[in-house]
């Protein structure tokens, strides 16, 4: 499942990132990147979302939240 329809108010773990170089180094330093445990806690204008990594909170694009696959912390995608 992709971070664009992950729901609200839930953790993931962050499987892959399929950005470009330039916006792979950025979100990496924001601390998305594979093995991330991330919870979306709102739904942004046009289909962002605002993800939360530990204390950190930022907003994602749609185009990039589609791009970012996700899953369950057991390993499912959610229920």
């Amino acid at each position: 499942m992709d971070l664009a329809h992950w729901p609200t108010g839930t953790d993931a773990r962050v499987l892959a990132v399929d950005v470009d170089a330039t916006a792979r180094l950025r979100v990496g330093e924001l601390g998305l990147r594979p093995g991330a445990v991330v919870r979306v806690t709102h739904r942004a204008a046009f289909g962002g979302r605002v993800v939360a990594i530990g204390a950190q909170r930022f907003a994602v694009d749609a185009a990039t939240c589609a791009r970012v696959r996700v899953s369950g912390l057991a390993g499912g995608d959610a229920a």
